[in-house]
């Protein structure tokens, strides 16, 4: 399990599978089919360790990749995606501080014009919604062993996600009262990104006896 930490988008920066698709709401196995069909360029595909990843000016490539891109020729398909990387390379800062930058961003071809704004700010929304959620959450071996928390809390992220997944948002915020809705929203993303694997989920009853554990030792310090 990484160590989670902020993304510190810079336009080069590696972005695994399954993080591309927390921030662009496209299938982990979608996106491995844009790589596998040669859809996404080569120089935006790497490797972390023996894991897949893009780098971080190839997700909006796979947002559009995954919508209109689709339904356009392969060589049309890959014209708009060299706009795509090169309006992302060009305007990287604003399009980080200011997604909607990006809306006006059309391809046209002959009688075919399609909008490349609408893919590429949501993805680079999406980034900055990932970003925001890994800077709320830390993984510290001295904090349960590791697992991923909130930020300040001992709650693991995927007790809330279970919770949420179970109760519903307001629900979970009752059986976790130190965490605000962002810190909620910001451990089921994480979790989207990273998901758990190999271990049971947690009952209601736990989860909130897990909660009130929490609140007490967090309140010590």
């Amino acid at each position: 399990m990484p160590s989670p930490t902020t993304l510190e988008m810079s336009p080069g920066k590696a972005i695994l599978i399954r993080e591309a698709a927390a921030a662009t709401g496209v299938s982990a196995r979608k996106i491995n089919r844009l790589i596998d069909d040669a859809v996404l360029p080569k120089s935006a595909c790497v490797k972390l360790g023996s894991r897949r990843a893009v780098r971080a000016y190839a997700v909006p490539m796979v947002s559009f990749g995954a919508s209109d891109g689709s339904k356009l020729s392969k060589g049309m398909r890959l014209e708009a995606m060299r706009m795509i990387e090169k309006f992302a390379k060009e305007n990287w800062p604003r399009l980080r501080d200011e997604p909607e930058h990006a809306r006006l961003l059309r391809f046209e071809s002959g009688c075919v014009m399609i909008s490349l704004g609408v893919p590429v700010s949501a993805a680079m929304a999406g980034l900055n919604k990932l970003n925001d959620a890994f800077s709320r959450i830390v993984a510290d071996s001295e904090v349960r062993g590791g697992i991923p928390v909130v930020r300040g809390t001992r709650i693991s992220v995927y007790e809330v996600a279970d919770a949420l997944a179970a109760d519903g948002p307001e629900t979970t915020l009752e059986d976790f009262p130190t965490l605000s809705r962002e810190d909620v929203e910001a451990a089921a993303l994480y979790v989207k990104a990273h998901p758990r694997t190999g271990r049971p989920r947690a009952d209601s009853k736990l989860r909130r006896l897990v909660s009130e554990e929490t609140v007490e030792l967090t309140s010590v310090h």
